[in-house]
């Protein structure tokens, strides 16, 4: 009887101090002549989100469109006000020329009830960001991941065999989710110097901790994420964490465990963990890594590449079933890539694929995963006026902007035809877009991701192996045209990635039984 009391009362303050929070009415952007849509009560401009009416990626589209002439608007995620900008010399203003105003990250959980996420790379702020990335930049160089790259590639090749096995029986699956399984491989190996088979033991701990570390649906994900986003001092409060402790705990300990046993038994293996001790045996820069630390890092990766990795490729290959030319002549890349080296998927070959770097490219114009970059004003930066004839608006510290993600990636005003997939852009001006202010997949500036450059390989040998072993096409719960979920901050499918695999019938022959090396 008391704890059900307990549970009663500590709903019931819960509600209250969200009552207080998101209850406010926001006047700010009316104040200042900034132009917006009005709010609701408790939830600002979120409704038709948060009432699954609308993605994210919609409800930023809809004010980018219609205030086609403001330089920014303003928007309410709840009671709390952001600025969001669509003028691209601000966005390089904000985000690279004025950098050391805005050089944080709005926190999403707490750093002291959730560490692994509150202590990495992303979540860090000012100088402790600045240190902690110095230190972590050398080992995303391309040399350090083609280290890596043999890694990489006996997890696709072990993933590869064993989805040959599965589609005799199914045929037709559900990608993503066998994706996923692929990705904790390569984040296992090549991080915590781990050899998994997840496909034949999806039941693994360290994959179902991920995955529920990882996971930012459901209600119960989706209210920490809010609280600790808009009432962090409720979250703080009630210590409300997103991660549970035994999963900290264990993600602390395989770290510290592994760390242990290599200094004890002088072992060495080319994985990001191994490189965060090198760091440390040379402190060049007089600086190192604690054992937290590297387990926060080392966390991050589960927390950057497991879901967003196998997303990332499942609408590549979902692309590939609606554009069956584009397809083909993809898959004739990757085969006479493989002639030159007798069969062998080797780092330069990969490297090589101009197409299928373009084919990854505009998949992510097109879907990107993230719907909106954001920093925090840590000092007071003064914006131009919103609108012709307006007033400038001085930012606090404290306050909020946004980046739209796809508007900017779907505004002709950038790219001829912006809703046609046509990776040639990327083959003729992909330096110039990579380069520009338009084309934000991984972020931009000097928080640009920077495990990105290991994301597009992980990526790449993953679709060389499958486009090279498989055939893909529509099966009989494929949706096309794609259909987006409404009611989420990231772009997923409605009904899934359901795509019908065949084994091919003219793969090189040193694929055709599985002995890719």
């Amino acid at each position: 009887m008391i704890v059900y009391l307990s549970i009663i009362f500590s709903t019931a303050a819960i509600i209250i101090a969200l009552c207080y929070y998101f209850g406010k009415k926001p006047v700010l952007f009316e104040k200042h002549g900034i132009p917006h849509f009005p709010p609701t009560p408790v939830f600002g401009n979120m409704g038709s989100l948060i009432f699954h009416r609308q993605d994210m990626h919609q409800l930023l589209q809809k004010p980018y469109d219609t205030f086609s002439e403001a330089k920014y608007f303003g928007f309410y995620e709840f009671s709390t006000p952001l600025i969001v900008l669509r003028d691209m010399e601000l966005i390089k203003t904000v985000t690279t020329k004025s950098f050391e105003y805005f050089q944080d990250h709005r926190p999403f959980v707490d750093s002291e009830t959730d560490p692994l996420f509150g202590g990495n790379l992303f979540s860090l702020k000012g100088d402790q960001w600045k240190d902690e990335r110095s230190m972590l930049s050398p080992m995303f160089t391309s040399s350090k991941i083609k280290n890596m790259f043999e890694l990489m590639t006996a997890c696709a090749i072990r993933f590869t065999d064993s989805l040959s096995k599965l589609v005799e029986k199914e045929p037709e699956i559900e990608l993503k989710n066998v994706l996923t399984l692929y990705t904790n491989d390569v984040i296992a190996s090549c991080v915590y110097g781990i050899n998994m088979d997840t496909m034949n033991d999806p039941k693994n701990i360290l994959y179902v901790y991920g995955k529920s570390a990882t996971t930012f649906t459901g209600f119960r994900q989706t209210l920490v994420m809010l609280l600790h986003r808009n009432a962090p001092k409720v979250a703080r409060l009630f210590k409300i964490s997103f991660i549970r402790s035994h999963i900290t705990k264990f993600f602390m300990n395989i770290v510290a465990d592994t760390v242990k046993e290599r200094e004890k038994n002088c072992i060495y293996r080319p994985d990001m963990i191994q490189l965060m001790m090198d760091a440390n045996n040379k402190k060049e820069s007089g600086r190192s890594f604690t054992l937290d630390s590297m387990a926060y890092h080392a966390f991050s990766f589960f927390f950057g590449g497991l879901d967003s990795v196998s997303s990332q490729v499942a609408f590549v290959v979902h692309l590939m079933v609606e554009y069956p030319d584009i397809q083909a002549r993809l898959r004739k890349e990757i085969d006479e890539g493989l002639e030159r080296t007798n069969g062998r998927v080797t780092y330069e070959v990969i490297h090589g694929m101009k197409y299928l770097d373009a084919v990854i490219c505009e998949t992510m114009r097109l879907y990107p995963l993230v719907s909106f970059l954001d920093r925090v004003c840590i000092k007071k930066f003064e914006l131009p006026p919103a609108l012709p004839g307006g007033k400038p608006f001085t930012m606090e510290p404290g306050m909020n902007l946004w980046v739209p993600v796809m508007p900017i990636h779907k505004d002709p005003n950038y790219y001829e035809n912006p809703n046609k997939f046509d990776p040639d852009r990327f083959m003729e001006d992909g330096k110039k877009l990579f380069n520009s202010y338009i084309y934000l997949p991984f972020g931009v500036g000097p928080r640009i991701c920077i495990g990105s450059r290991f994301a597009m390989i992980k990526m790449k040998v993953l679709l060389c192996y499958l486009f090279a072993r498989f055939d893909v096409k529509a099966g009989a719960k494929t949706n096309i045209p794609m259909q987006l979920k409404k009611g989420f901050t990231a772009v997923m499918p409605k009904n899934g990635f359901w795509v019908k695999l065949e084994p091919r019938k003219d793969p090189h022959p040193s694929l055709a039984n599985g002995l890719c090396c």
